[in-house]
């Protein structure tokens, strides 16, 4: 099928010598089918070069494909005419808004350089975040992949004193549809002087590594979803193309070494050995079918990030503060992933669940503790034991009243008499604290036909107050899947055995920092019975006023100032990746809240 070019981008003499089908913009518009949107940002110097490369592994596909190129904006190209850069290509600016199937970022010359000293470093990581909310999949080439690595995941580069030069033979680590199709070994061409450990991404749960070397570093990974992909090499280059950079090389005095295994008996004057060209049309056309036009949507702007919601125990106290949270979830439809915690107060003299079923448990324990006692001892059990049931029968009130009240009796029925029979027997303290967040999120679940995720099931703990980062961000990936809608309980995961363990009081903020740090949401919401964050106790004073905004340093010096705003030890989950924050209240939506976001480089 067609590549969809600018006009005149590349002679036509040119392209039927390379057998790359085009046809005009005029011509695609009049054929019932579209196109697949890719976005090709060449940062390397000898553009018409790369582009040609790159159109020719993109035409092997049966896909046709509209081409768009991107130039830096921030930096002017020498080795290319500004009038030819200005007529073909774009910036950044004028795509910013649009959305992509996928996107290609090429290698640059600038890997030695550190990141923040690159002219254009500010340009391409608003590109970089661009690529998050607007393509499908990238495919970032050598030192784009390298650099993606870092400014997503903080992975440092590597650098070596001899260039990494030449065709290097890769194994195949594991089975994946980019790799389809390829043989247990393959070749790659590599030029660079810089690498990533494979051993720095083992720790990354959304990243799997495809082909690695000790001598070469990384040469494949992506992302489990294949929303990014990370090569390497340059399966796009041509026969010759290592050998001119061998010439241009030598003729600047550098110390460079024969590419290995590039010539035959290592001669260069000799015949050149190409062994990558099948691998990778291969590549390429499996990304192009497999990562993007089998998985992308036919509407594009249906590309969006995750948002992830967290519902404190004020916002769902009641039934009808049940209908208030469910008209929100439903306002709009990216709010996917929700967190709850246990009921709340309804009114000031109220009591919270979670405060009920820590009295009902103390209670409880309490009366085991006073069976080992002497009968002088027995009065005091009993009444304990009274006051611990009392305890539960208000908490199995106050959800009876909820289901009743939403109509859910029959439908959670089953549900309820289940979890008051284990509460019964149970003696645990972190099962029975957990019971207020997982009712509670059986009751939104249903009354919003989402799927119940137990927190259980996702949320790994190595102890009672540390978090298997790692298990946990694989259990959520693998479990909560995109485009599915879920109600997640807050305040507890479970260890290694299996068994409930609860965070500290304010625990469902950490939850949902989890969850939202793990999907890399685009934001998370914490709704409250508060507009937000105020510059005073709203409780103590009339003059107490909301603020709009603020930075993460900002709000965390609030904390530890003793405000009682956040839970601390979820803000840095979700700072790292800097997820837009927001403080909502569940009774006053339209007050707006207060947004936390650091400021991104302009």
């Amino acid at each position: 099928m067609p590549l969809i070019l600018p006009d005149q981008l590349i002679d036509q003499e040119v392209l039927n010598q390379e057998n790359i089908f085009t046809m005009t913009q005029d011509q695609a518009d009049h054929q019932d089918i579209r196109p697949i949107k890719i976005l090709i940002v060449n940062l390397m110097p000898k553009k018409e070069e790369t582009e040609l490369q790159l159109l020719r592994m993109l035409s092997n596909s049966a896909l046709q494909m509209n081409i768009d190129l991107v130039r830096m904006d921030s930096y002017k190209a020498t080795h290319t005419s500004q009038d030819r850069l200005k007529k073909f290509y774009k910036t950044y600016d004028q795509i910013k808004d649009q959305n992509f199937d996928a996107m290609i970022i090429t290698g640059a010359p600038v890997e030695r350089m550190d990141y923040q000293d690159i002219i254009y470093w500010k340009e391409l990581k608003h590109i970089f975040d661009f690529a998050r909310e607007h393509v499908f999949s990238t495919l970032f080439i050598c030192w784009s992949a390298q650099a993606a690595l870092y400014h997503y995941f903080g992975v440092p580069k590597q650098e070596v004193e001899e260039k990494i030069f030449g065709i290097y033979q890769y194994e195949k680590k594991k089975e994946d549809p980019i790799l389809k199709g390829f043989d247990d070994s393959f070749y790659a061409p590599q030029s660079r002087y810089t690498y990533v450990k494979e051993e720095d991404l083992r720790e990354i749960p959304q990243i799997q590594v495809l082909s690695s070397r000790e001598d070469t570093g990384v040469g494949l990974a992506t992302t489990l979803d294949h929303r990014f992909v990370f090569s390497f090499g340059h399966w796009e280059y041509d026969k010759e193309t290592l050998h001119e950079e061998y010439l241009r090389d030598l003729d600047k005095g550098l110390d460079t070494q024969i590419p290995k295994n590039y010539y035959r008996q290592d001669d260069p004057q000799g015949d050149i050995i190409m062994n990558w060209r099948s691998s990778g049309s291969l590549f390429f056309s499996n990304w192009l079918n497999y990562c993007v036009y089998q998985e992308t949507p036919y509407q594009l702007e249906k590309i969006k990030g995750v948002k992830v919601a967290k519902f404190g125990g004020s916002s769902l106290a009641s039934a009808s503060q049940f209908s208030k949270v469910k008209k929100i979830i439903q306002a709009k439809e990216d709010r996917e992933i929700i967190v709850v915690s246990a009921p709340g107060k309804r009114s000031k003299d109220d009591q919270k669940v979670t405060d009920l079923l820590e009295k009902y448990y103390e209670g409880k324990k309490r009366a085991r503790d006073l069976e080992v006692m002497i009968e002088s001892f027995r009065k005091d059990q009993a009444a304990k034991r009274q006051e611990a049931q009392e305890a539960l029968a208000a908490v199995r009130t106050r959800f009876q009243e909820i289901v009743r009240d939403l109509d859910l009796e029959e439908a959670l029925k089953e549900d309820l008499d289940e979890t008051f029979q284990d509460l019964d027997k149970t003696q645990s303290k972190d099962f029975v604290l957990s019971r207020g967040e997982y009712l509670n999120a059986k009751i939104l679940a249903q009354a919003l036909d989402y799927d119940f995720i137990d927190a259980k099931d996702i949320i790994r703990l190595k102890s009672q107050d540390q978090l298997d980062y790692g298990e946990s961000y694989k259990a959520i990936i693998k479990t909560i899947h995109k485009g599915q809608r879920v109600v997640v309980p807050g305040f507890y995961g479970a260890n290694a055995q299996g068994d409930i363990r609860t965070f500290k009081r304010g625990g469902s903020d950490y939850t949902g920092s989890i969850i939202a740090s793990a999907l890399q949401s685009k934001v998370y919401e914490n709704w409250t019975d508060v507009s937000g964050i105020m510059t005073q106790d709203p409780n103590l004073s009339k003059d107490a006023k909301r603020i709009p905004s603020m930075n993460y340093q900002e709000l965390t010096d609030l904390i530890d100032q003793g405000a009682q705003v956040y839970q601390r030890d979820a803000i840095d989950l979700v700072k790292e990746k800097n997820i837009t924050l927001k403080i909502l209240n569940t009774n006053a939506p339209e007050e707006g809240g207060t947004e936390i976001k650091d400021q991104e480089d302009k």
